[in-house]
């Protein structure tokens, strides 16, 4: 169910002593053999039958939100574009380290990084506003999939939230109200994108059963998140 999407968030280097950082960046994904997509923040290639996209995304003032900011495009001629989005910035504040191992592409030997992972609290913004924007079905499987299954479920997922250096800033609480409204009860569009998304075509039954858990693992996050907070 999962999807092939690795989202990047990139910190804009805005300084003039850092224009070969896009250049390097746009190097490497060519030698990866990624292919740029329109509209410019997306790049994409196949791997072992598998269509992988790597998304970059920012947050900045430079650009309405929604849009693609093309950082030191004017200085280096570089194409590496990333997606404005609000609430990126947090996963600055609060991330998850994590070792990766395996097998480098197109045959290059075994290898291991350490690579920052958004903690669930900035995850949680930037796919409530993804649902709010685009209301695709996978945006509402993807939040409730990872509060049912952070640690022991929904309330320590909240608790966590609750711990984050984010989790009083004005954009999670924006963000929090808003799946607070998108979850409210299974009436709402989020249970029912949730329930469309696994549920085989005509199955109302089990739809039904499935908007019925995503109303309550949001309730016991939200209800979790705000007595943890006080």
């Amino acid at each position: 169910m999962g999807t092939t999407d690795v989202d990047l968030v990139i910190g804009l280097a805005l300084g003039d002593e850092t224009p070969e950082t896009y250049r390097t960046l746009e190097n490497n994904l060519e030698k990866s053999h990624f292919d740029q997509k329109e509209p410019g923040f997306r790049w994409a290639r196949e791997v072992e039958g598998a269509k992988v996209v790597v998304e970059f995304l920012c947050e900045t003032e430079a650009v309405p939100a929604g849009l693609v900011f093309r950082p030191k495009a004017g200085s280096t001629g570089s194409v590496v574009g990333a997606f404005n989005v609000r609430g990126a910035n947090l996963v600055r504040y609060d991330f998850i380290e994590r070792d990766l191992r395996g097998e480098r592409l197109d045959g290059g030997g075994a290898s291991k990084v350490r690579v920052r992972v958004a903690n669930v609290l900035p995850y949680t913004v930037l796919k409530a506003f993804a649902f709010q924007d685009r209301h695709e079905n996978k945006d509402s499987y993807d939040l409730v999939f990872c509060l049912l299954n952070f640690g022991d479920g929904p309330g320590a997922a909240a608790e966590e939230a609750a711990r984050s250096p984010v989790a009083r800033d004005d954009r999670a609480t924006e963000a929090l109200e808003l799946l607070g409204e998108r979850f409210a009860d299974v009436g709402q569009d989020g249970p029912k994108a949730y329930g469309t998304f696994l549920a085989e075509p005509g199955d109302d039954e089990d739809a039904a059963r499935l908007g019925r858990e995503a109303v309550a693992t949001v309730r016991d996050f939200l209800s979790t998140f705000h007595a943890a907070l006080k």
